[in-house]
């Protein structure tokens, strides 16, 4: 079975390394576009659609981008951990209020700002970066 070890996906991805950064990024979103339809076959890989859905992570550095795409990755890898993964776009300053839909969720507003939820306590707790 695949792992989310970092070693294993270095040496898994090497062959991946001729390729220029464009042409790796356009292979990704097929092969994501690929597992949607996997999980849910009427789904939209339509681009406009997705740029839209994609703008709340604009605010993020590219490296905290990639970040989450690999956990998320592995998230799905895995099956979804212990019952999924829900990322929380929250608009401007805005501060995650409501519990959270899912036990490993992740909140994050424009400002940069990041909470997850603890669902042994039922709060949100701000994350230092």
């Amino acid at each position: 079975m695949a792992t989310c070890n970092p070693s294993d996906l270095v040496q898994a991805g090497k062959g991946f390394l001729g390729m220029t950064g464009v042409q790796r990024e356009g292979v990704m979103l097929a092969l994501l576009c690929q597992i949607l339809h996997q999980s849910n076959p009427m789904a939209s890989c339509d681009p406009t659609s997705l740029v839209q859905d994609a703008k709340c992570f604009l605010c993020l550095t590219p490296d905290l981008r990639q970040a989450i795409m690999v956990q998320l990755l592995c998230e799905i890898l895995q099956g979804g951990g212990s019952g999924g993964t829900c990322i929380v776009c929250l608009a401007g300053s805005a501060t995650p209020v409501a519990a959270a839909t899912c036990p490993c969720s992740i909140a994050y507003n424009g400002l940069g700002q990041f909470w997850f939820w603890d669902s042994l306590t039922a709060s949100w707790f701000p994350i230092s970066l």
